[in-house]
């Protein structure tokens, strides 16, 4: 385990190419994320990024230690009107950084934001129901299991695995 707990600041956009390689990493790993790494865009997470930043509706944050980026994070507002009070959070914690608290140290980030944005009132996430130290970090943080969808995503052949919807109400 890492001595010194990361530090969180922005994504930037010159951020993407690296966040995307890092995805694609982790998504080489069945299971681990619902894409393949050849549908994984650099071009794609920087509009992310940017789109978060100008609309300002959520939060994109990278987790750093020692200069070098560990982990990144998401929260992204739904952008029906009747769902405009959640936000959707998507986490990536790097190849080799796993247990060394920068999962959480991002999502106390993002809880800590959406938890100061009167607007917000629940975060929503999926995990795979094989990701159990994820599974365990959420419940930790206060979420709740709301739902699975069994069998949700075919990684071999007769091979799946569920996919959990999970939820943690920060509004009044």
């Amino acid at each position: 385990m890492g001595s010194d707990a990361p530090s969180i600041r922005n994504a930037r956009p010159e951020d993407a190419p690296l966040l995307a390689a890092a995805e694609r990493a982790i998504a080489r790993v069945p299971g681990m994320l619902a894409s393949r790494p050849d549908e994984i865009d650099d071009d794609a997470v920087c509009r992310t990024i940017v789109a978060l930043e100008e609309r300002g509706d959520g939060m994109y944050l990278v987790a750093e230690r020692e200069g070098t980026i560990v982990g990144h994070a998401f929260l992204e507002a739904l952008s029906l009107a009747v769902t405009s009070h959640v936000v959707r959070l998507t986490i990536a914690v790097h190849e080799g950084h796993q247990g060394q608290g920068v999962g959480r140290a991002l999502m106390n980030e993002l809880l800590r934001w959406a938890r100061s944005n009167p607007r917000v009132e629940k975060v929503e996430l999926q995990v795979r129901s094989s990701n159990h130290r994820a599974i365990a970090l959420y419940r930790s943080l206060g979420f709740v299991e709301e739902g699975r969808k069994t069998r949700r995503l075919k990684i071999g052949p007769d091979m799946y695995i569920d996919d959990i919807y999970m939820a943690l109400w920060v509004g009044p």
